[in-house]
């Protein structure tokens, strides 16, 4: 139809080009040592917030939904017939949501930023139906934050953020949205932070805005909690069909997998060598603290550095990880890594905590990864502790001693004291006595 159309995807669906264009690499924080505790923790905090580093499961998951956005692009464009029939006469047809879920602070919301970085930019189109251009838009973006309806969305997608709410109803808005998002060729439309209007509503209410954004005919993906989807699996069969069958789940990181080492790796850059500990040391303590979920990683990071400060130092160390975990700052964060360890151990939970526990099956290999690694630290953590207890006084405070870092002897050599100048007196007298030393001795016999 036109080069501009055909164009319009190229080189945004390799997997290559979609890392390049969503990692982000923040500079090392500055200077925190000049900086009061509380707020060099703070900016190391804002600093590590900035950062991010797809994960496999990520890449994934933008790509199909770049490659998802491709097809229907090619729908929209199939000729130019199509295109002015979607336009002035927009079909009533339905798309199956992609329900984007994980647990509260996995980084649903992170990688939703980056699939609107790796979408194709507006470009401007031309064509024999407008008098001019207009500008194509590859995605729709809304927070449900604060909307209380299905029409509230409609009239920020129809007028924009600044409407006064009042707009016609429901059924012309809908077919207004369906006209524009073809015009346009809006290829996706996203509806982050589904869990706010969950809020004082019930689940009911829920489902009919997000029915209204799946009628807009455009490929949609709304990103929920598992609170949520618990109360969506509570509705009946044709909603729960048109709503959850295509979930992706989100889940932490596996704890031995590259892309949590490289998380790790990022973070010790990012804060500026001010993490005084091994990688994988730090590595292991950091996800038996926060179960592989980064928004807790960020917390404890910055919790340790105001424990550190606090004992005189610049640098991060292990106990000021386990310090933090158990700081009142954390206590709540530290209960919900506790119930995750033992949902993962018991193999479940009992209908407590149910915004923790995943309402899909997980995968075989998340689960006998994570357990591997819970019941080995569990292990680790009774034989110390057997050990421990099992020792006399004497030999703990050896093991206290043995356990004490190394004071670091000064690798510079010392310089020896002068030696005084003798006096005249001193050299004649000396020379004197060397003489004497050397004359022969008077026993010796007298030569034939």
């Amino acid at each position: 139809m036109n080069r501009t159309i055909e164009a319009r995807f190229d080189g945004y669906m390799d997997i290559e080009s979609i890392r390049s264009r969503v990692t982000v690499r923040p500079d090392p924080v500055p200077d925190l040592e000049t900086l009061p505790p509380m707020l060099g923790a703070e900016l190391l905090a804002e600093r590590l917030k900035e950062m991010y580093l797809p994960s496999q499961f990520s890449l994934s998951f933008i790509e199909e939904m770049i490659g998802l956005a491709y097809l229907h692009n090619l729908k929209v464009f199939r000729s130019e017939a199509e295109y002015a029939g979607r336009i002035f006469n927009p079909p009533d047809v339905e798309a199956s949501p992609i329900c984007l879920t994980g647990l509260a602070g996995v980084g649903k919301s992170q990688t939703i930023a980056a699939l609107r970085r790796a979408m194709p930019p507006p470009v401007e189109l031309t064509c024999d139906l407008f008098e001019g251009s207009i500008e194509l838009t590859s995605m729709w973006y809304a927070s449900a934050r604060g909307k209380a309806s299905g029409k509230q969305l409609l009239l920020d997608f129809v007028h924009g953020s600044g409407h006064d709410g009042r707009g016609g109803n429901l059924a012309k808005l809908l077919v207004e949205c369906r006209r524009r998002a073809n015009r346009d060729g809006v290829s996706t439309v996203v509806m982050d932070e589904t869990q706010h209007i969950n809020t004082g509503m019930g689940a009911s209410k829920v489902t009919d805005i997000l029915l209204t954004m799946v009628a807009i005919g455009v490929p949609m993906i709304f990103v929920s909690n598992y609170s949520l989807v618990h109360k969506l699996l509570r509705r009946n069969s044709e909603d729960k069909q048109r709503l959850l069958s295509e979930p992706r789940i989100m889940l932490p990181e596996d704890p031995r997998s590259q892309d949590w080492a490289e998380y790790i790796g990022e973070c010790m850059r990012v804060s500026g060598g001010r993490i005084n500990s091994g990688k994988d040391e730090f590595a292991a303590e950091l996800y038996r603290s926060t179960f592989g979920i980064k928004r807790l990683a960020v917390q404890l990071v910055k919790l340790a550095y105001i424990e550190c400060r606090a004992a005189s130092r610049n640098r991060i160390e292990v106990e000021d990880l386990q310090k933090a975990y158990r700081s009142s700052a954390y206590t709540s964060s530290a209960k919900e890594v506790e119930e995750l360890q033992l949902q993962v151990i018991n193999k479940g939970t009992h209908g407590a905590h149910l915004d923790l526990c995943c309402p899909f099956d997980l995968p075989v290999e998340f689960k006998s990864n994570v357990v591997s690694f819970n019941r080995a630290d569990r292990d680790q953590r009774v034989q110390t502790r057997v050990f421990d207890s099992s020792a006399t006084e004497t030999e703990r405070s050896l093991l206290r001693e043995i356990a004490k870092p190394e004071e670091k002897t000064p690798t510079k050599a010392t310089r020896r004291k002068p030696l005084p100048v003798a006096t005249d007196e001193e050299l004649t007298l000396a020379f004197h006595q060397y003489m004497e030393s050397q004359s022969p001795s008077s026993n010796l016999k007298k030569p034939r």
